[in-house]
């Protein structure tokens, strides 16, 4: 939703061609042994050549950087101990070689692009070229940290194809299909040991862990899990496992793996006097996993027991903050925009409120969100942080869309491309899953189409994570999101945005995710930072379905909406789209007449012809048989508003007035008092919540004024101030919005 699709670059085009072919091409060879790979000694040249190159093209600002989504395969579910060996001799081209595994040992440096490359050999003295896809991002841990000189992989299931280059290699999507062997494991054939880095793989539980502690001291953390980790396989005293698992679980929270870190700690069957520094790591676990009313409660324990740790003191007030959020849906908003703007990416600090809402089952749109007690215009349904979230700065948006230096995620399967964070925010939710399993659920139970998953979780105690499974969910559920909705607004007041403009930063919001789309919604979103707040747009009783668009329905056609809907796999029923269905031809062309001649006499030279203007406006509306209350008049109301500024500015208070009103019955609104009687002003039913109402209102306020009707300019300003709060999220930046 609100993503830049890729279908508008020519470079897509070109690029999915290409793609095309090349799998025909591959597909065509299916099952082939090739008998024309590189020598050892040519591949290695290759690498080493391709390896030095890619240095220098990292100053080439004219790329397109892509990551290209093969055909779906599912990872490897079955025990390491029923796949049998295989030699690289032996693979077939475009086969998933399932029941079987390969022994490899990398011979190159790491050169990373979209994947993580690397020359291997096996044990015949043979080479391949392997892709690791989906690992760590170069910012958590260097290329050479997952695969160096001498690293010995075990690789499940080898998938053997012919390369975008047309040379062949072995392409791995799923992380959990790629086994990294250690010193001393037993499957490292006798012949490779003497070529190993020589360190003492044997030794009593404290000399490991005291290894482990120098690897923590270098911040070689990975290095550290093992060394602690073998130390646990030695004989050792109930105090020494202790100790150990407590240092392993700082490696381990260094390394984001927090379930497992606080698995360490004892956490939740601590002993009767658990140390100060296994509460704290249980602590920072809990805090990172979102799990903040256990946090406090493990805090809590560790003030009372050690007062004198400050820092446990300042985390407690933090959590409790994190608490109080999660509870009541109370929040600093005015921090949140100040940190979004200086936070590179802007991910806040801060806990999801889930309010009044539980997801169920519609009668035809499959899951829902629906509120579970009566809200009104203006109230806070959901604040929820991101499961993940990509951030592409302003700049690299900017030159995204002006040169062809891109990123593009390239699903050649469903001939669907997207610009901008969705790569990122693939691997992300890959690495965040396959570290942290728990969080696995609410995020693999989002929509994923037809796509049939695995179910097997976890293999030799090892998680199991579906790239496929992950980015079908992401296709179906990712946000496009400014960094802050404010920023939009401002740009919609300005004229600077005159159309719902995509977005390259994006993310997943699960709850937010079973909001199903109506282009006469009765929610908004907004962004601050990797927090999206989700208010009503207008009064539900209890038991009503949340709704918003998934694409704006302003100022475009039905045709392109339905379009847009096809991604989802649904057709819009609304009342918006049922009347365009509805509508006749002839009617039609009678609209589109009318706004050519609108347009004509908006753009006079000599000033707009205001009477001419409102003729038109007359007949337009005329066009239209249901009450605009059922069904807005998306045509009218901003050509209307252009009449309300004309009139405000020469000070026409009955016009402005009446404009105002009719801007409002348009979106669907039902106002009285609207006018210069003594019926009080008020919104009687909300209609459609967009950017312009906040200064339709303002206008009103200000023509209520100018009568003297003080009571009706202050319920001006108030709806002024819900709707800029349900459009931006908060209300605390209104006054400087609008001085």
């Amino acid at each position: 939703m609100n993503v830049h699709n890729a279908a508008d670059l020519e470079q897509y085009t070109q690029l999915m061609s290409r793609q095309r072919l090349t799998l025909q091409k591959a597909k065509a060879r299916q099952g082939q042994r090739p008998r024309d790979r590189r020598s050892r000694q040519d591949a290695y040249s290759k690498f080493m050549l391709s390896l030095m190159l890619s240095g220098r093209q990292r100053d080439d600002r004219h790329l397109i950087h892509t990551s290209l989504i093969p055909p779906s395969y599912h990872p490897c579910i079955a025990p390491l101990a029923e796949l049998r060996p295989a030699a690289i001799r032996d693979l077939q081209l475009e086969i998933h070689h399932r029941g079987t595994y390969l022994l490899l040992r990398s011979i190159t440096p790491p050169q990373r692009m979209t994947a993580i490359m690397a020359l291997m050999e096996d044990k015949k003295d043979d080479v391949v070229l392997l892709q690791l896809y989906q690992q760590e991002d170069e910012i958590s841990l260097e290329a050479t940290k997952i695969v160096n000189i001498g690293t010995i992989l075990l690789v499940k299931e080898p998938y053997f194809k012919v390369m975008g280059d047309g040379e062949y290699g072995l392409r791995v999507d799923h992380v959990s299909d790629v086994v990294h062997l250690k010193e001393g494991n037993t499957m490292i054939p006798d012949e490779w040991r003497p070529r190993l880095i020589e360190i003492e793989t044997t030794g009593t539980a404290e000399s490991l862990k005291l290894r482990g502690n120098a690897a923590v001291g270098e911040h070689r953390y990975r290095d550290a899990i093992t060394e602690y980790s073998n130390a646990l396989k030695q004989p050792a005293t109930a105090n020494q496992i202790e100790v150990i698992k407590r240092n392993r679980s700082l490696a381990y929270l260094k390394m984001k793996q927090f379930d497992a870190a606080l698995s360490d700690t004892g956490f939740s069957t601590f002993t009767s006097t658990p140390s100060d520094k296994a509460l704290f790591r249980a602590a920072e676990a809990l805090y990172y996993l979102g799990r903040y009313s256990e946090c406090c409660e493990v805090l809590e324990v560790l003030h009372t027991n050690f007062p004198e740790n400050k820092q446990a003191s300042e985390v407690l007030a933090r959590a409790r903050s994190r608490f109080l959020e999660q509870k009541t849906g109370k929040y600093n908003f005015k921090y949140f925009q100040a940190k979004a703007k200086k936070l590179q990416p802007p991910h806040l600090d801060a806990a999801s409120y889930i309010g009044p809402v539980e997801v169920k089952q519609t009668q035809s749109k499959g899951r829902g969100l629906f509120v579970t007690k009566a809200v009104k215009a203006g109230d806070l349904l959901l604040c929820e942080k991101a499961f993940s979230h990509a951030h592409v700065s302003d700049r690299a948006a900017d030159n995204a869309g002006s040169s062809s230096e891109v990123t593009m995620l390239v699903n050649i399967e469903t001939n669907q491309g997207f610009r901008g964070g969705q790569a990122d925010l693939l691997k992300s939710i890959v690495q965040s899953l396959y570290r942290n399993p728990s969080l696995a659920p609410a995020f693999t139970a989002l929509y994923h189409g037809p796509y049939e998953a695995v179910t097997t979780s976890a293999i030799d105690g090892e998680p199991v994570v579906d790239t496929f499974l992950v980015e079908r969910i992401i296709n179906f559920n990712v946000f496009g999101c400014p960094v802050s909705s404010v920023i939009s607004h401002k740009n919609v007041r300005d004229g600077k945005e005159m159309k719902e403009k995509a977005h390259h930063s994006c993310g997943i919001w699960t709850q937010a995710s079973y909001i199903n789309h109506s282009c006469t919604s009765n929610a908004r979103r907004a962004f601050i930072g990797d927090m999206m707040i989700v208010r009503a747009t207008r009064d539900m009783e209890s038991g009503t379905e949340i709704t918003f668009w998934y694409h704006s329905p302003l100022g475009a056609s039905a045709k392109a909406e339905q379009e847009k809907f096809k991604h989802w796999d649904f057709v819009c029923d609304c009342a918006i789209c049922q009347d365009s269905r509805d509508t006749k031809a002839a009617v039609a062309a009678e609209r589109e007449k009318v706004m050519k001649n609108l347009k004509r006499a908006y753009e006079n030279p000599l000033g707009i012809q205001m009477r001419k203007a409102n003729k038109l406006l007359e007949a337009l509306n005329n066009t239209y048989i249901r009450p605009a209350h059922e069904v807005p008049r998306l045509l009218l109301w901003d050509p209307l508003l252009v009449l309300v500024r004309m009139y405000a500015k020469q000070s026409d208070v009955v016009k402005c007035l009446d404009s105002a009103s009719k801007v409002l019955t348009s979106l669907g609104f039902i106002v009285v008092g609207a006018d210069t009687s003594t019926t009080s002003f008020a919104v009687v039913k909300w209609g459609l919540m967009i950017d312009q109402l906040v200064e339709t209102f303002l206008h009103l306020k200000a023509a209520f004024v100018a009568i003297d009707a003080y009571d009706d300019a202050a319920r001006a300003d108030e709806y002024a101030r819900t709707a800029y709060k349900t459009l931006v999220g908060e209300d605390t930046s209104f006054n400087t919005t609008y001085v």
